[in-house]
């Protein structure tokens, strides 16, 4: 799993969780340009290692260039897939990234409430383990990288190791830029 590199609205401390706002806005800023690079480098022969490789991407744009810094390193073209999404944060839109902290207290303790609109960490659940049940229905698939953003990343992470998603806050935070690896044997 591959976390976007620091975009604009990290920069910015603000919500951009909708595409209709992140598609064409919101990119890397050059340290979230090396930070992905760097962390791509880093994991490049474990990767190569598993081949063949599909890179699987958000739609917003600092995924794609995210991806595209992946895709110059590894020389796989990532596949956009829009299961990969950031959650959607609903009314707290474009306001101060101070608003996670809302949706996150309600996470572990009514994972299916919607606050201020936000998407469940079971929708998110569901729709990225879709992508990943598919990819391995195939049998030439080996190894994937998922180019996401945070809390879908971390969602996730919970899926590949059997926990309740409602936890996702509880693990280690991926940082801006990171790869984290994670092995067929850890998911459920």
């Amino acid at each position: 799993m591959l976390r976007h590199g620091r975009s604009e609205a990290n920069e910015k401390g603000i919500v951009a969780s909708q595409l209709t706002n992140a598609e064409h806005a919101f990119g890397l800023i050059e340290s979230g340009r090396a930070e992905a690079e760097a962390s791509v480098r880093e994991a490049a022969s474990k990767l190569h290692e598993q081949a063949p490789l599909r890179i699987f991407m958000s739609p917003f744009l600092r995924t794609r260039e995210t991806a595209a810094i992946a895709e110059e390193i590894l020389g796989v073209k990532p596949e956009v897939d829009g299961r990969l999404r950031e959650r959607d944060f609903g009314e707290f839109e474009l306001l101060s990234d101070d608003h996670y902290e809302l949706v996150w207290k309600v996470d572990p303790v009514n994972p299916t409430e919607h606050p201020g609109g936000a998407e469940t960490v079971y929708e998110v659940a569901d729709r990225t383990s879709e992508l990943i049940l598919e990819a391995e229905s195939d049998p030439d698939f080996s190894t994937g990288l998922i180019v996401t953003h945070c809390d879908v990343a971390m969602i996730l992470s919970c899926v590949f190791q059997g926990l309740d998603p409602r936890h996702h806050r509880s693990l280690d935070p991926i940082g801006t830029g990171e790869v984290r690896l994670f092995n067929k044997s850890a998911q459920s």
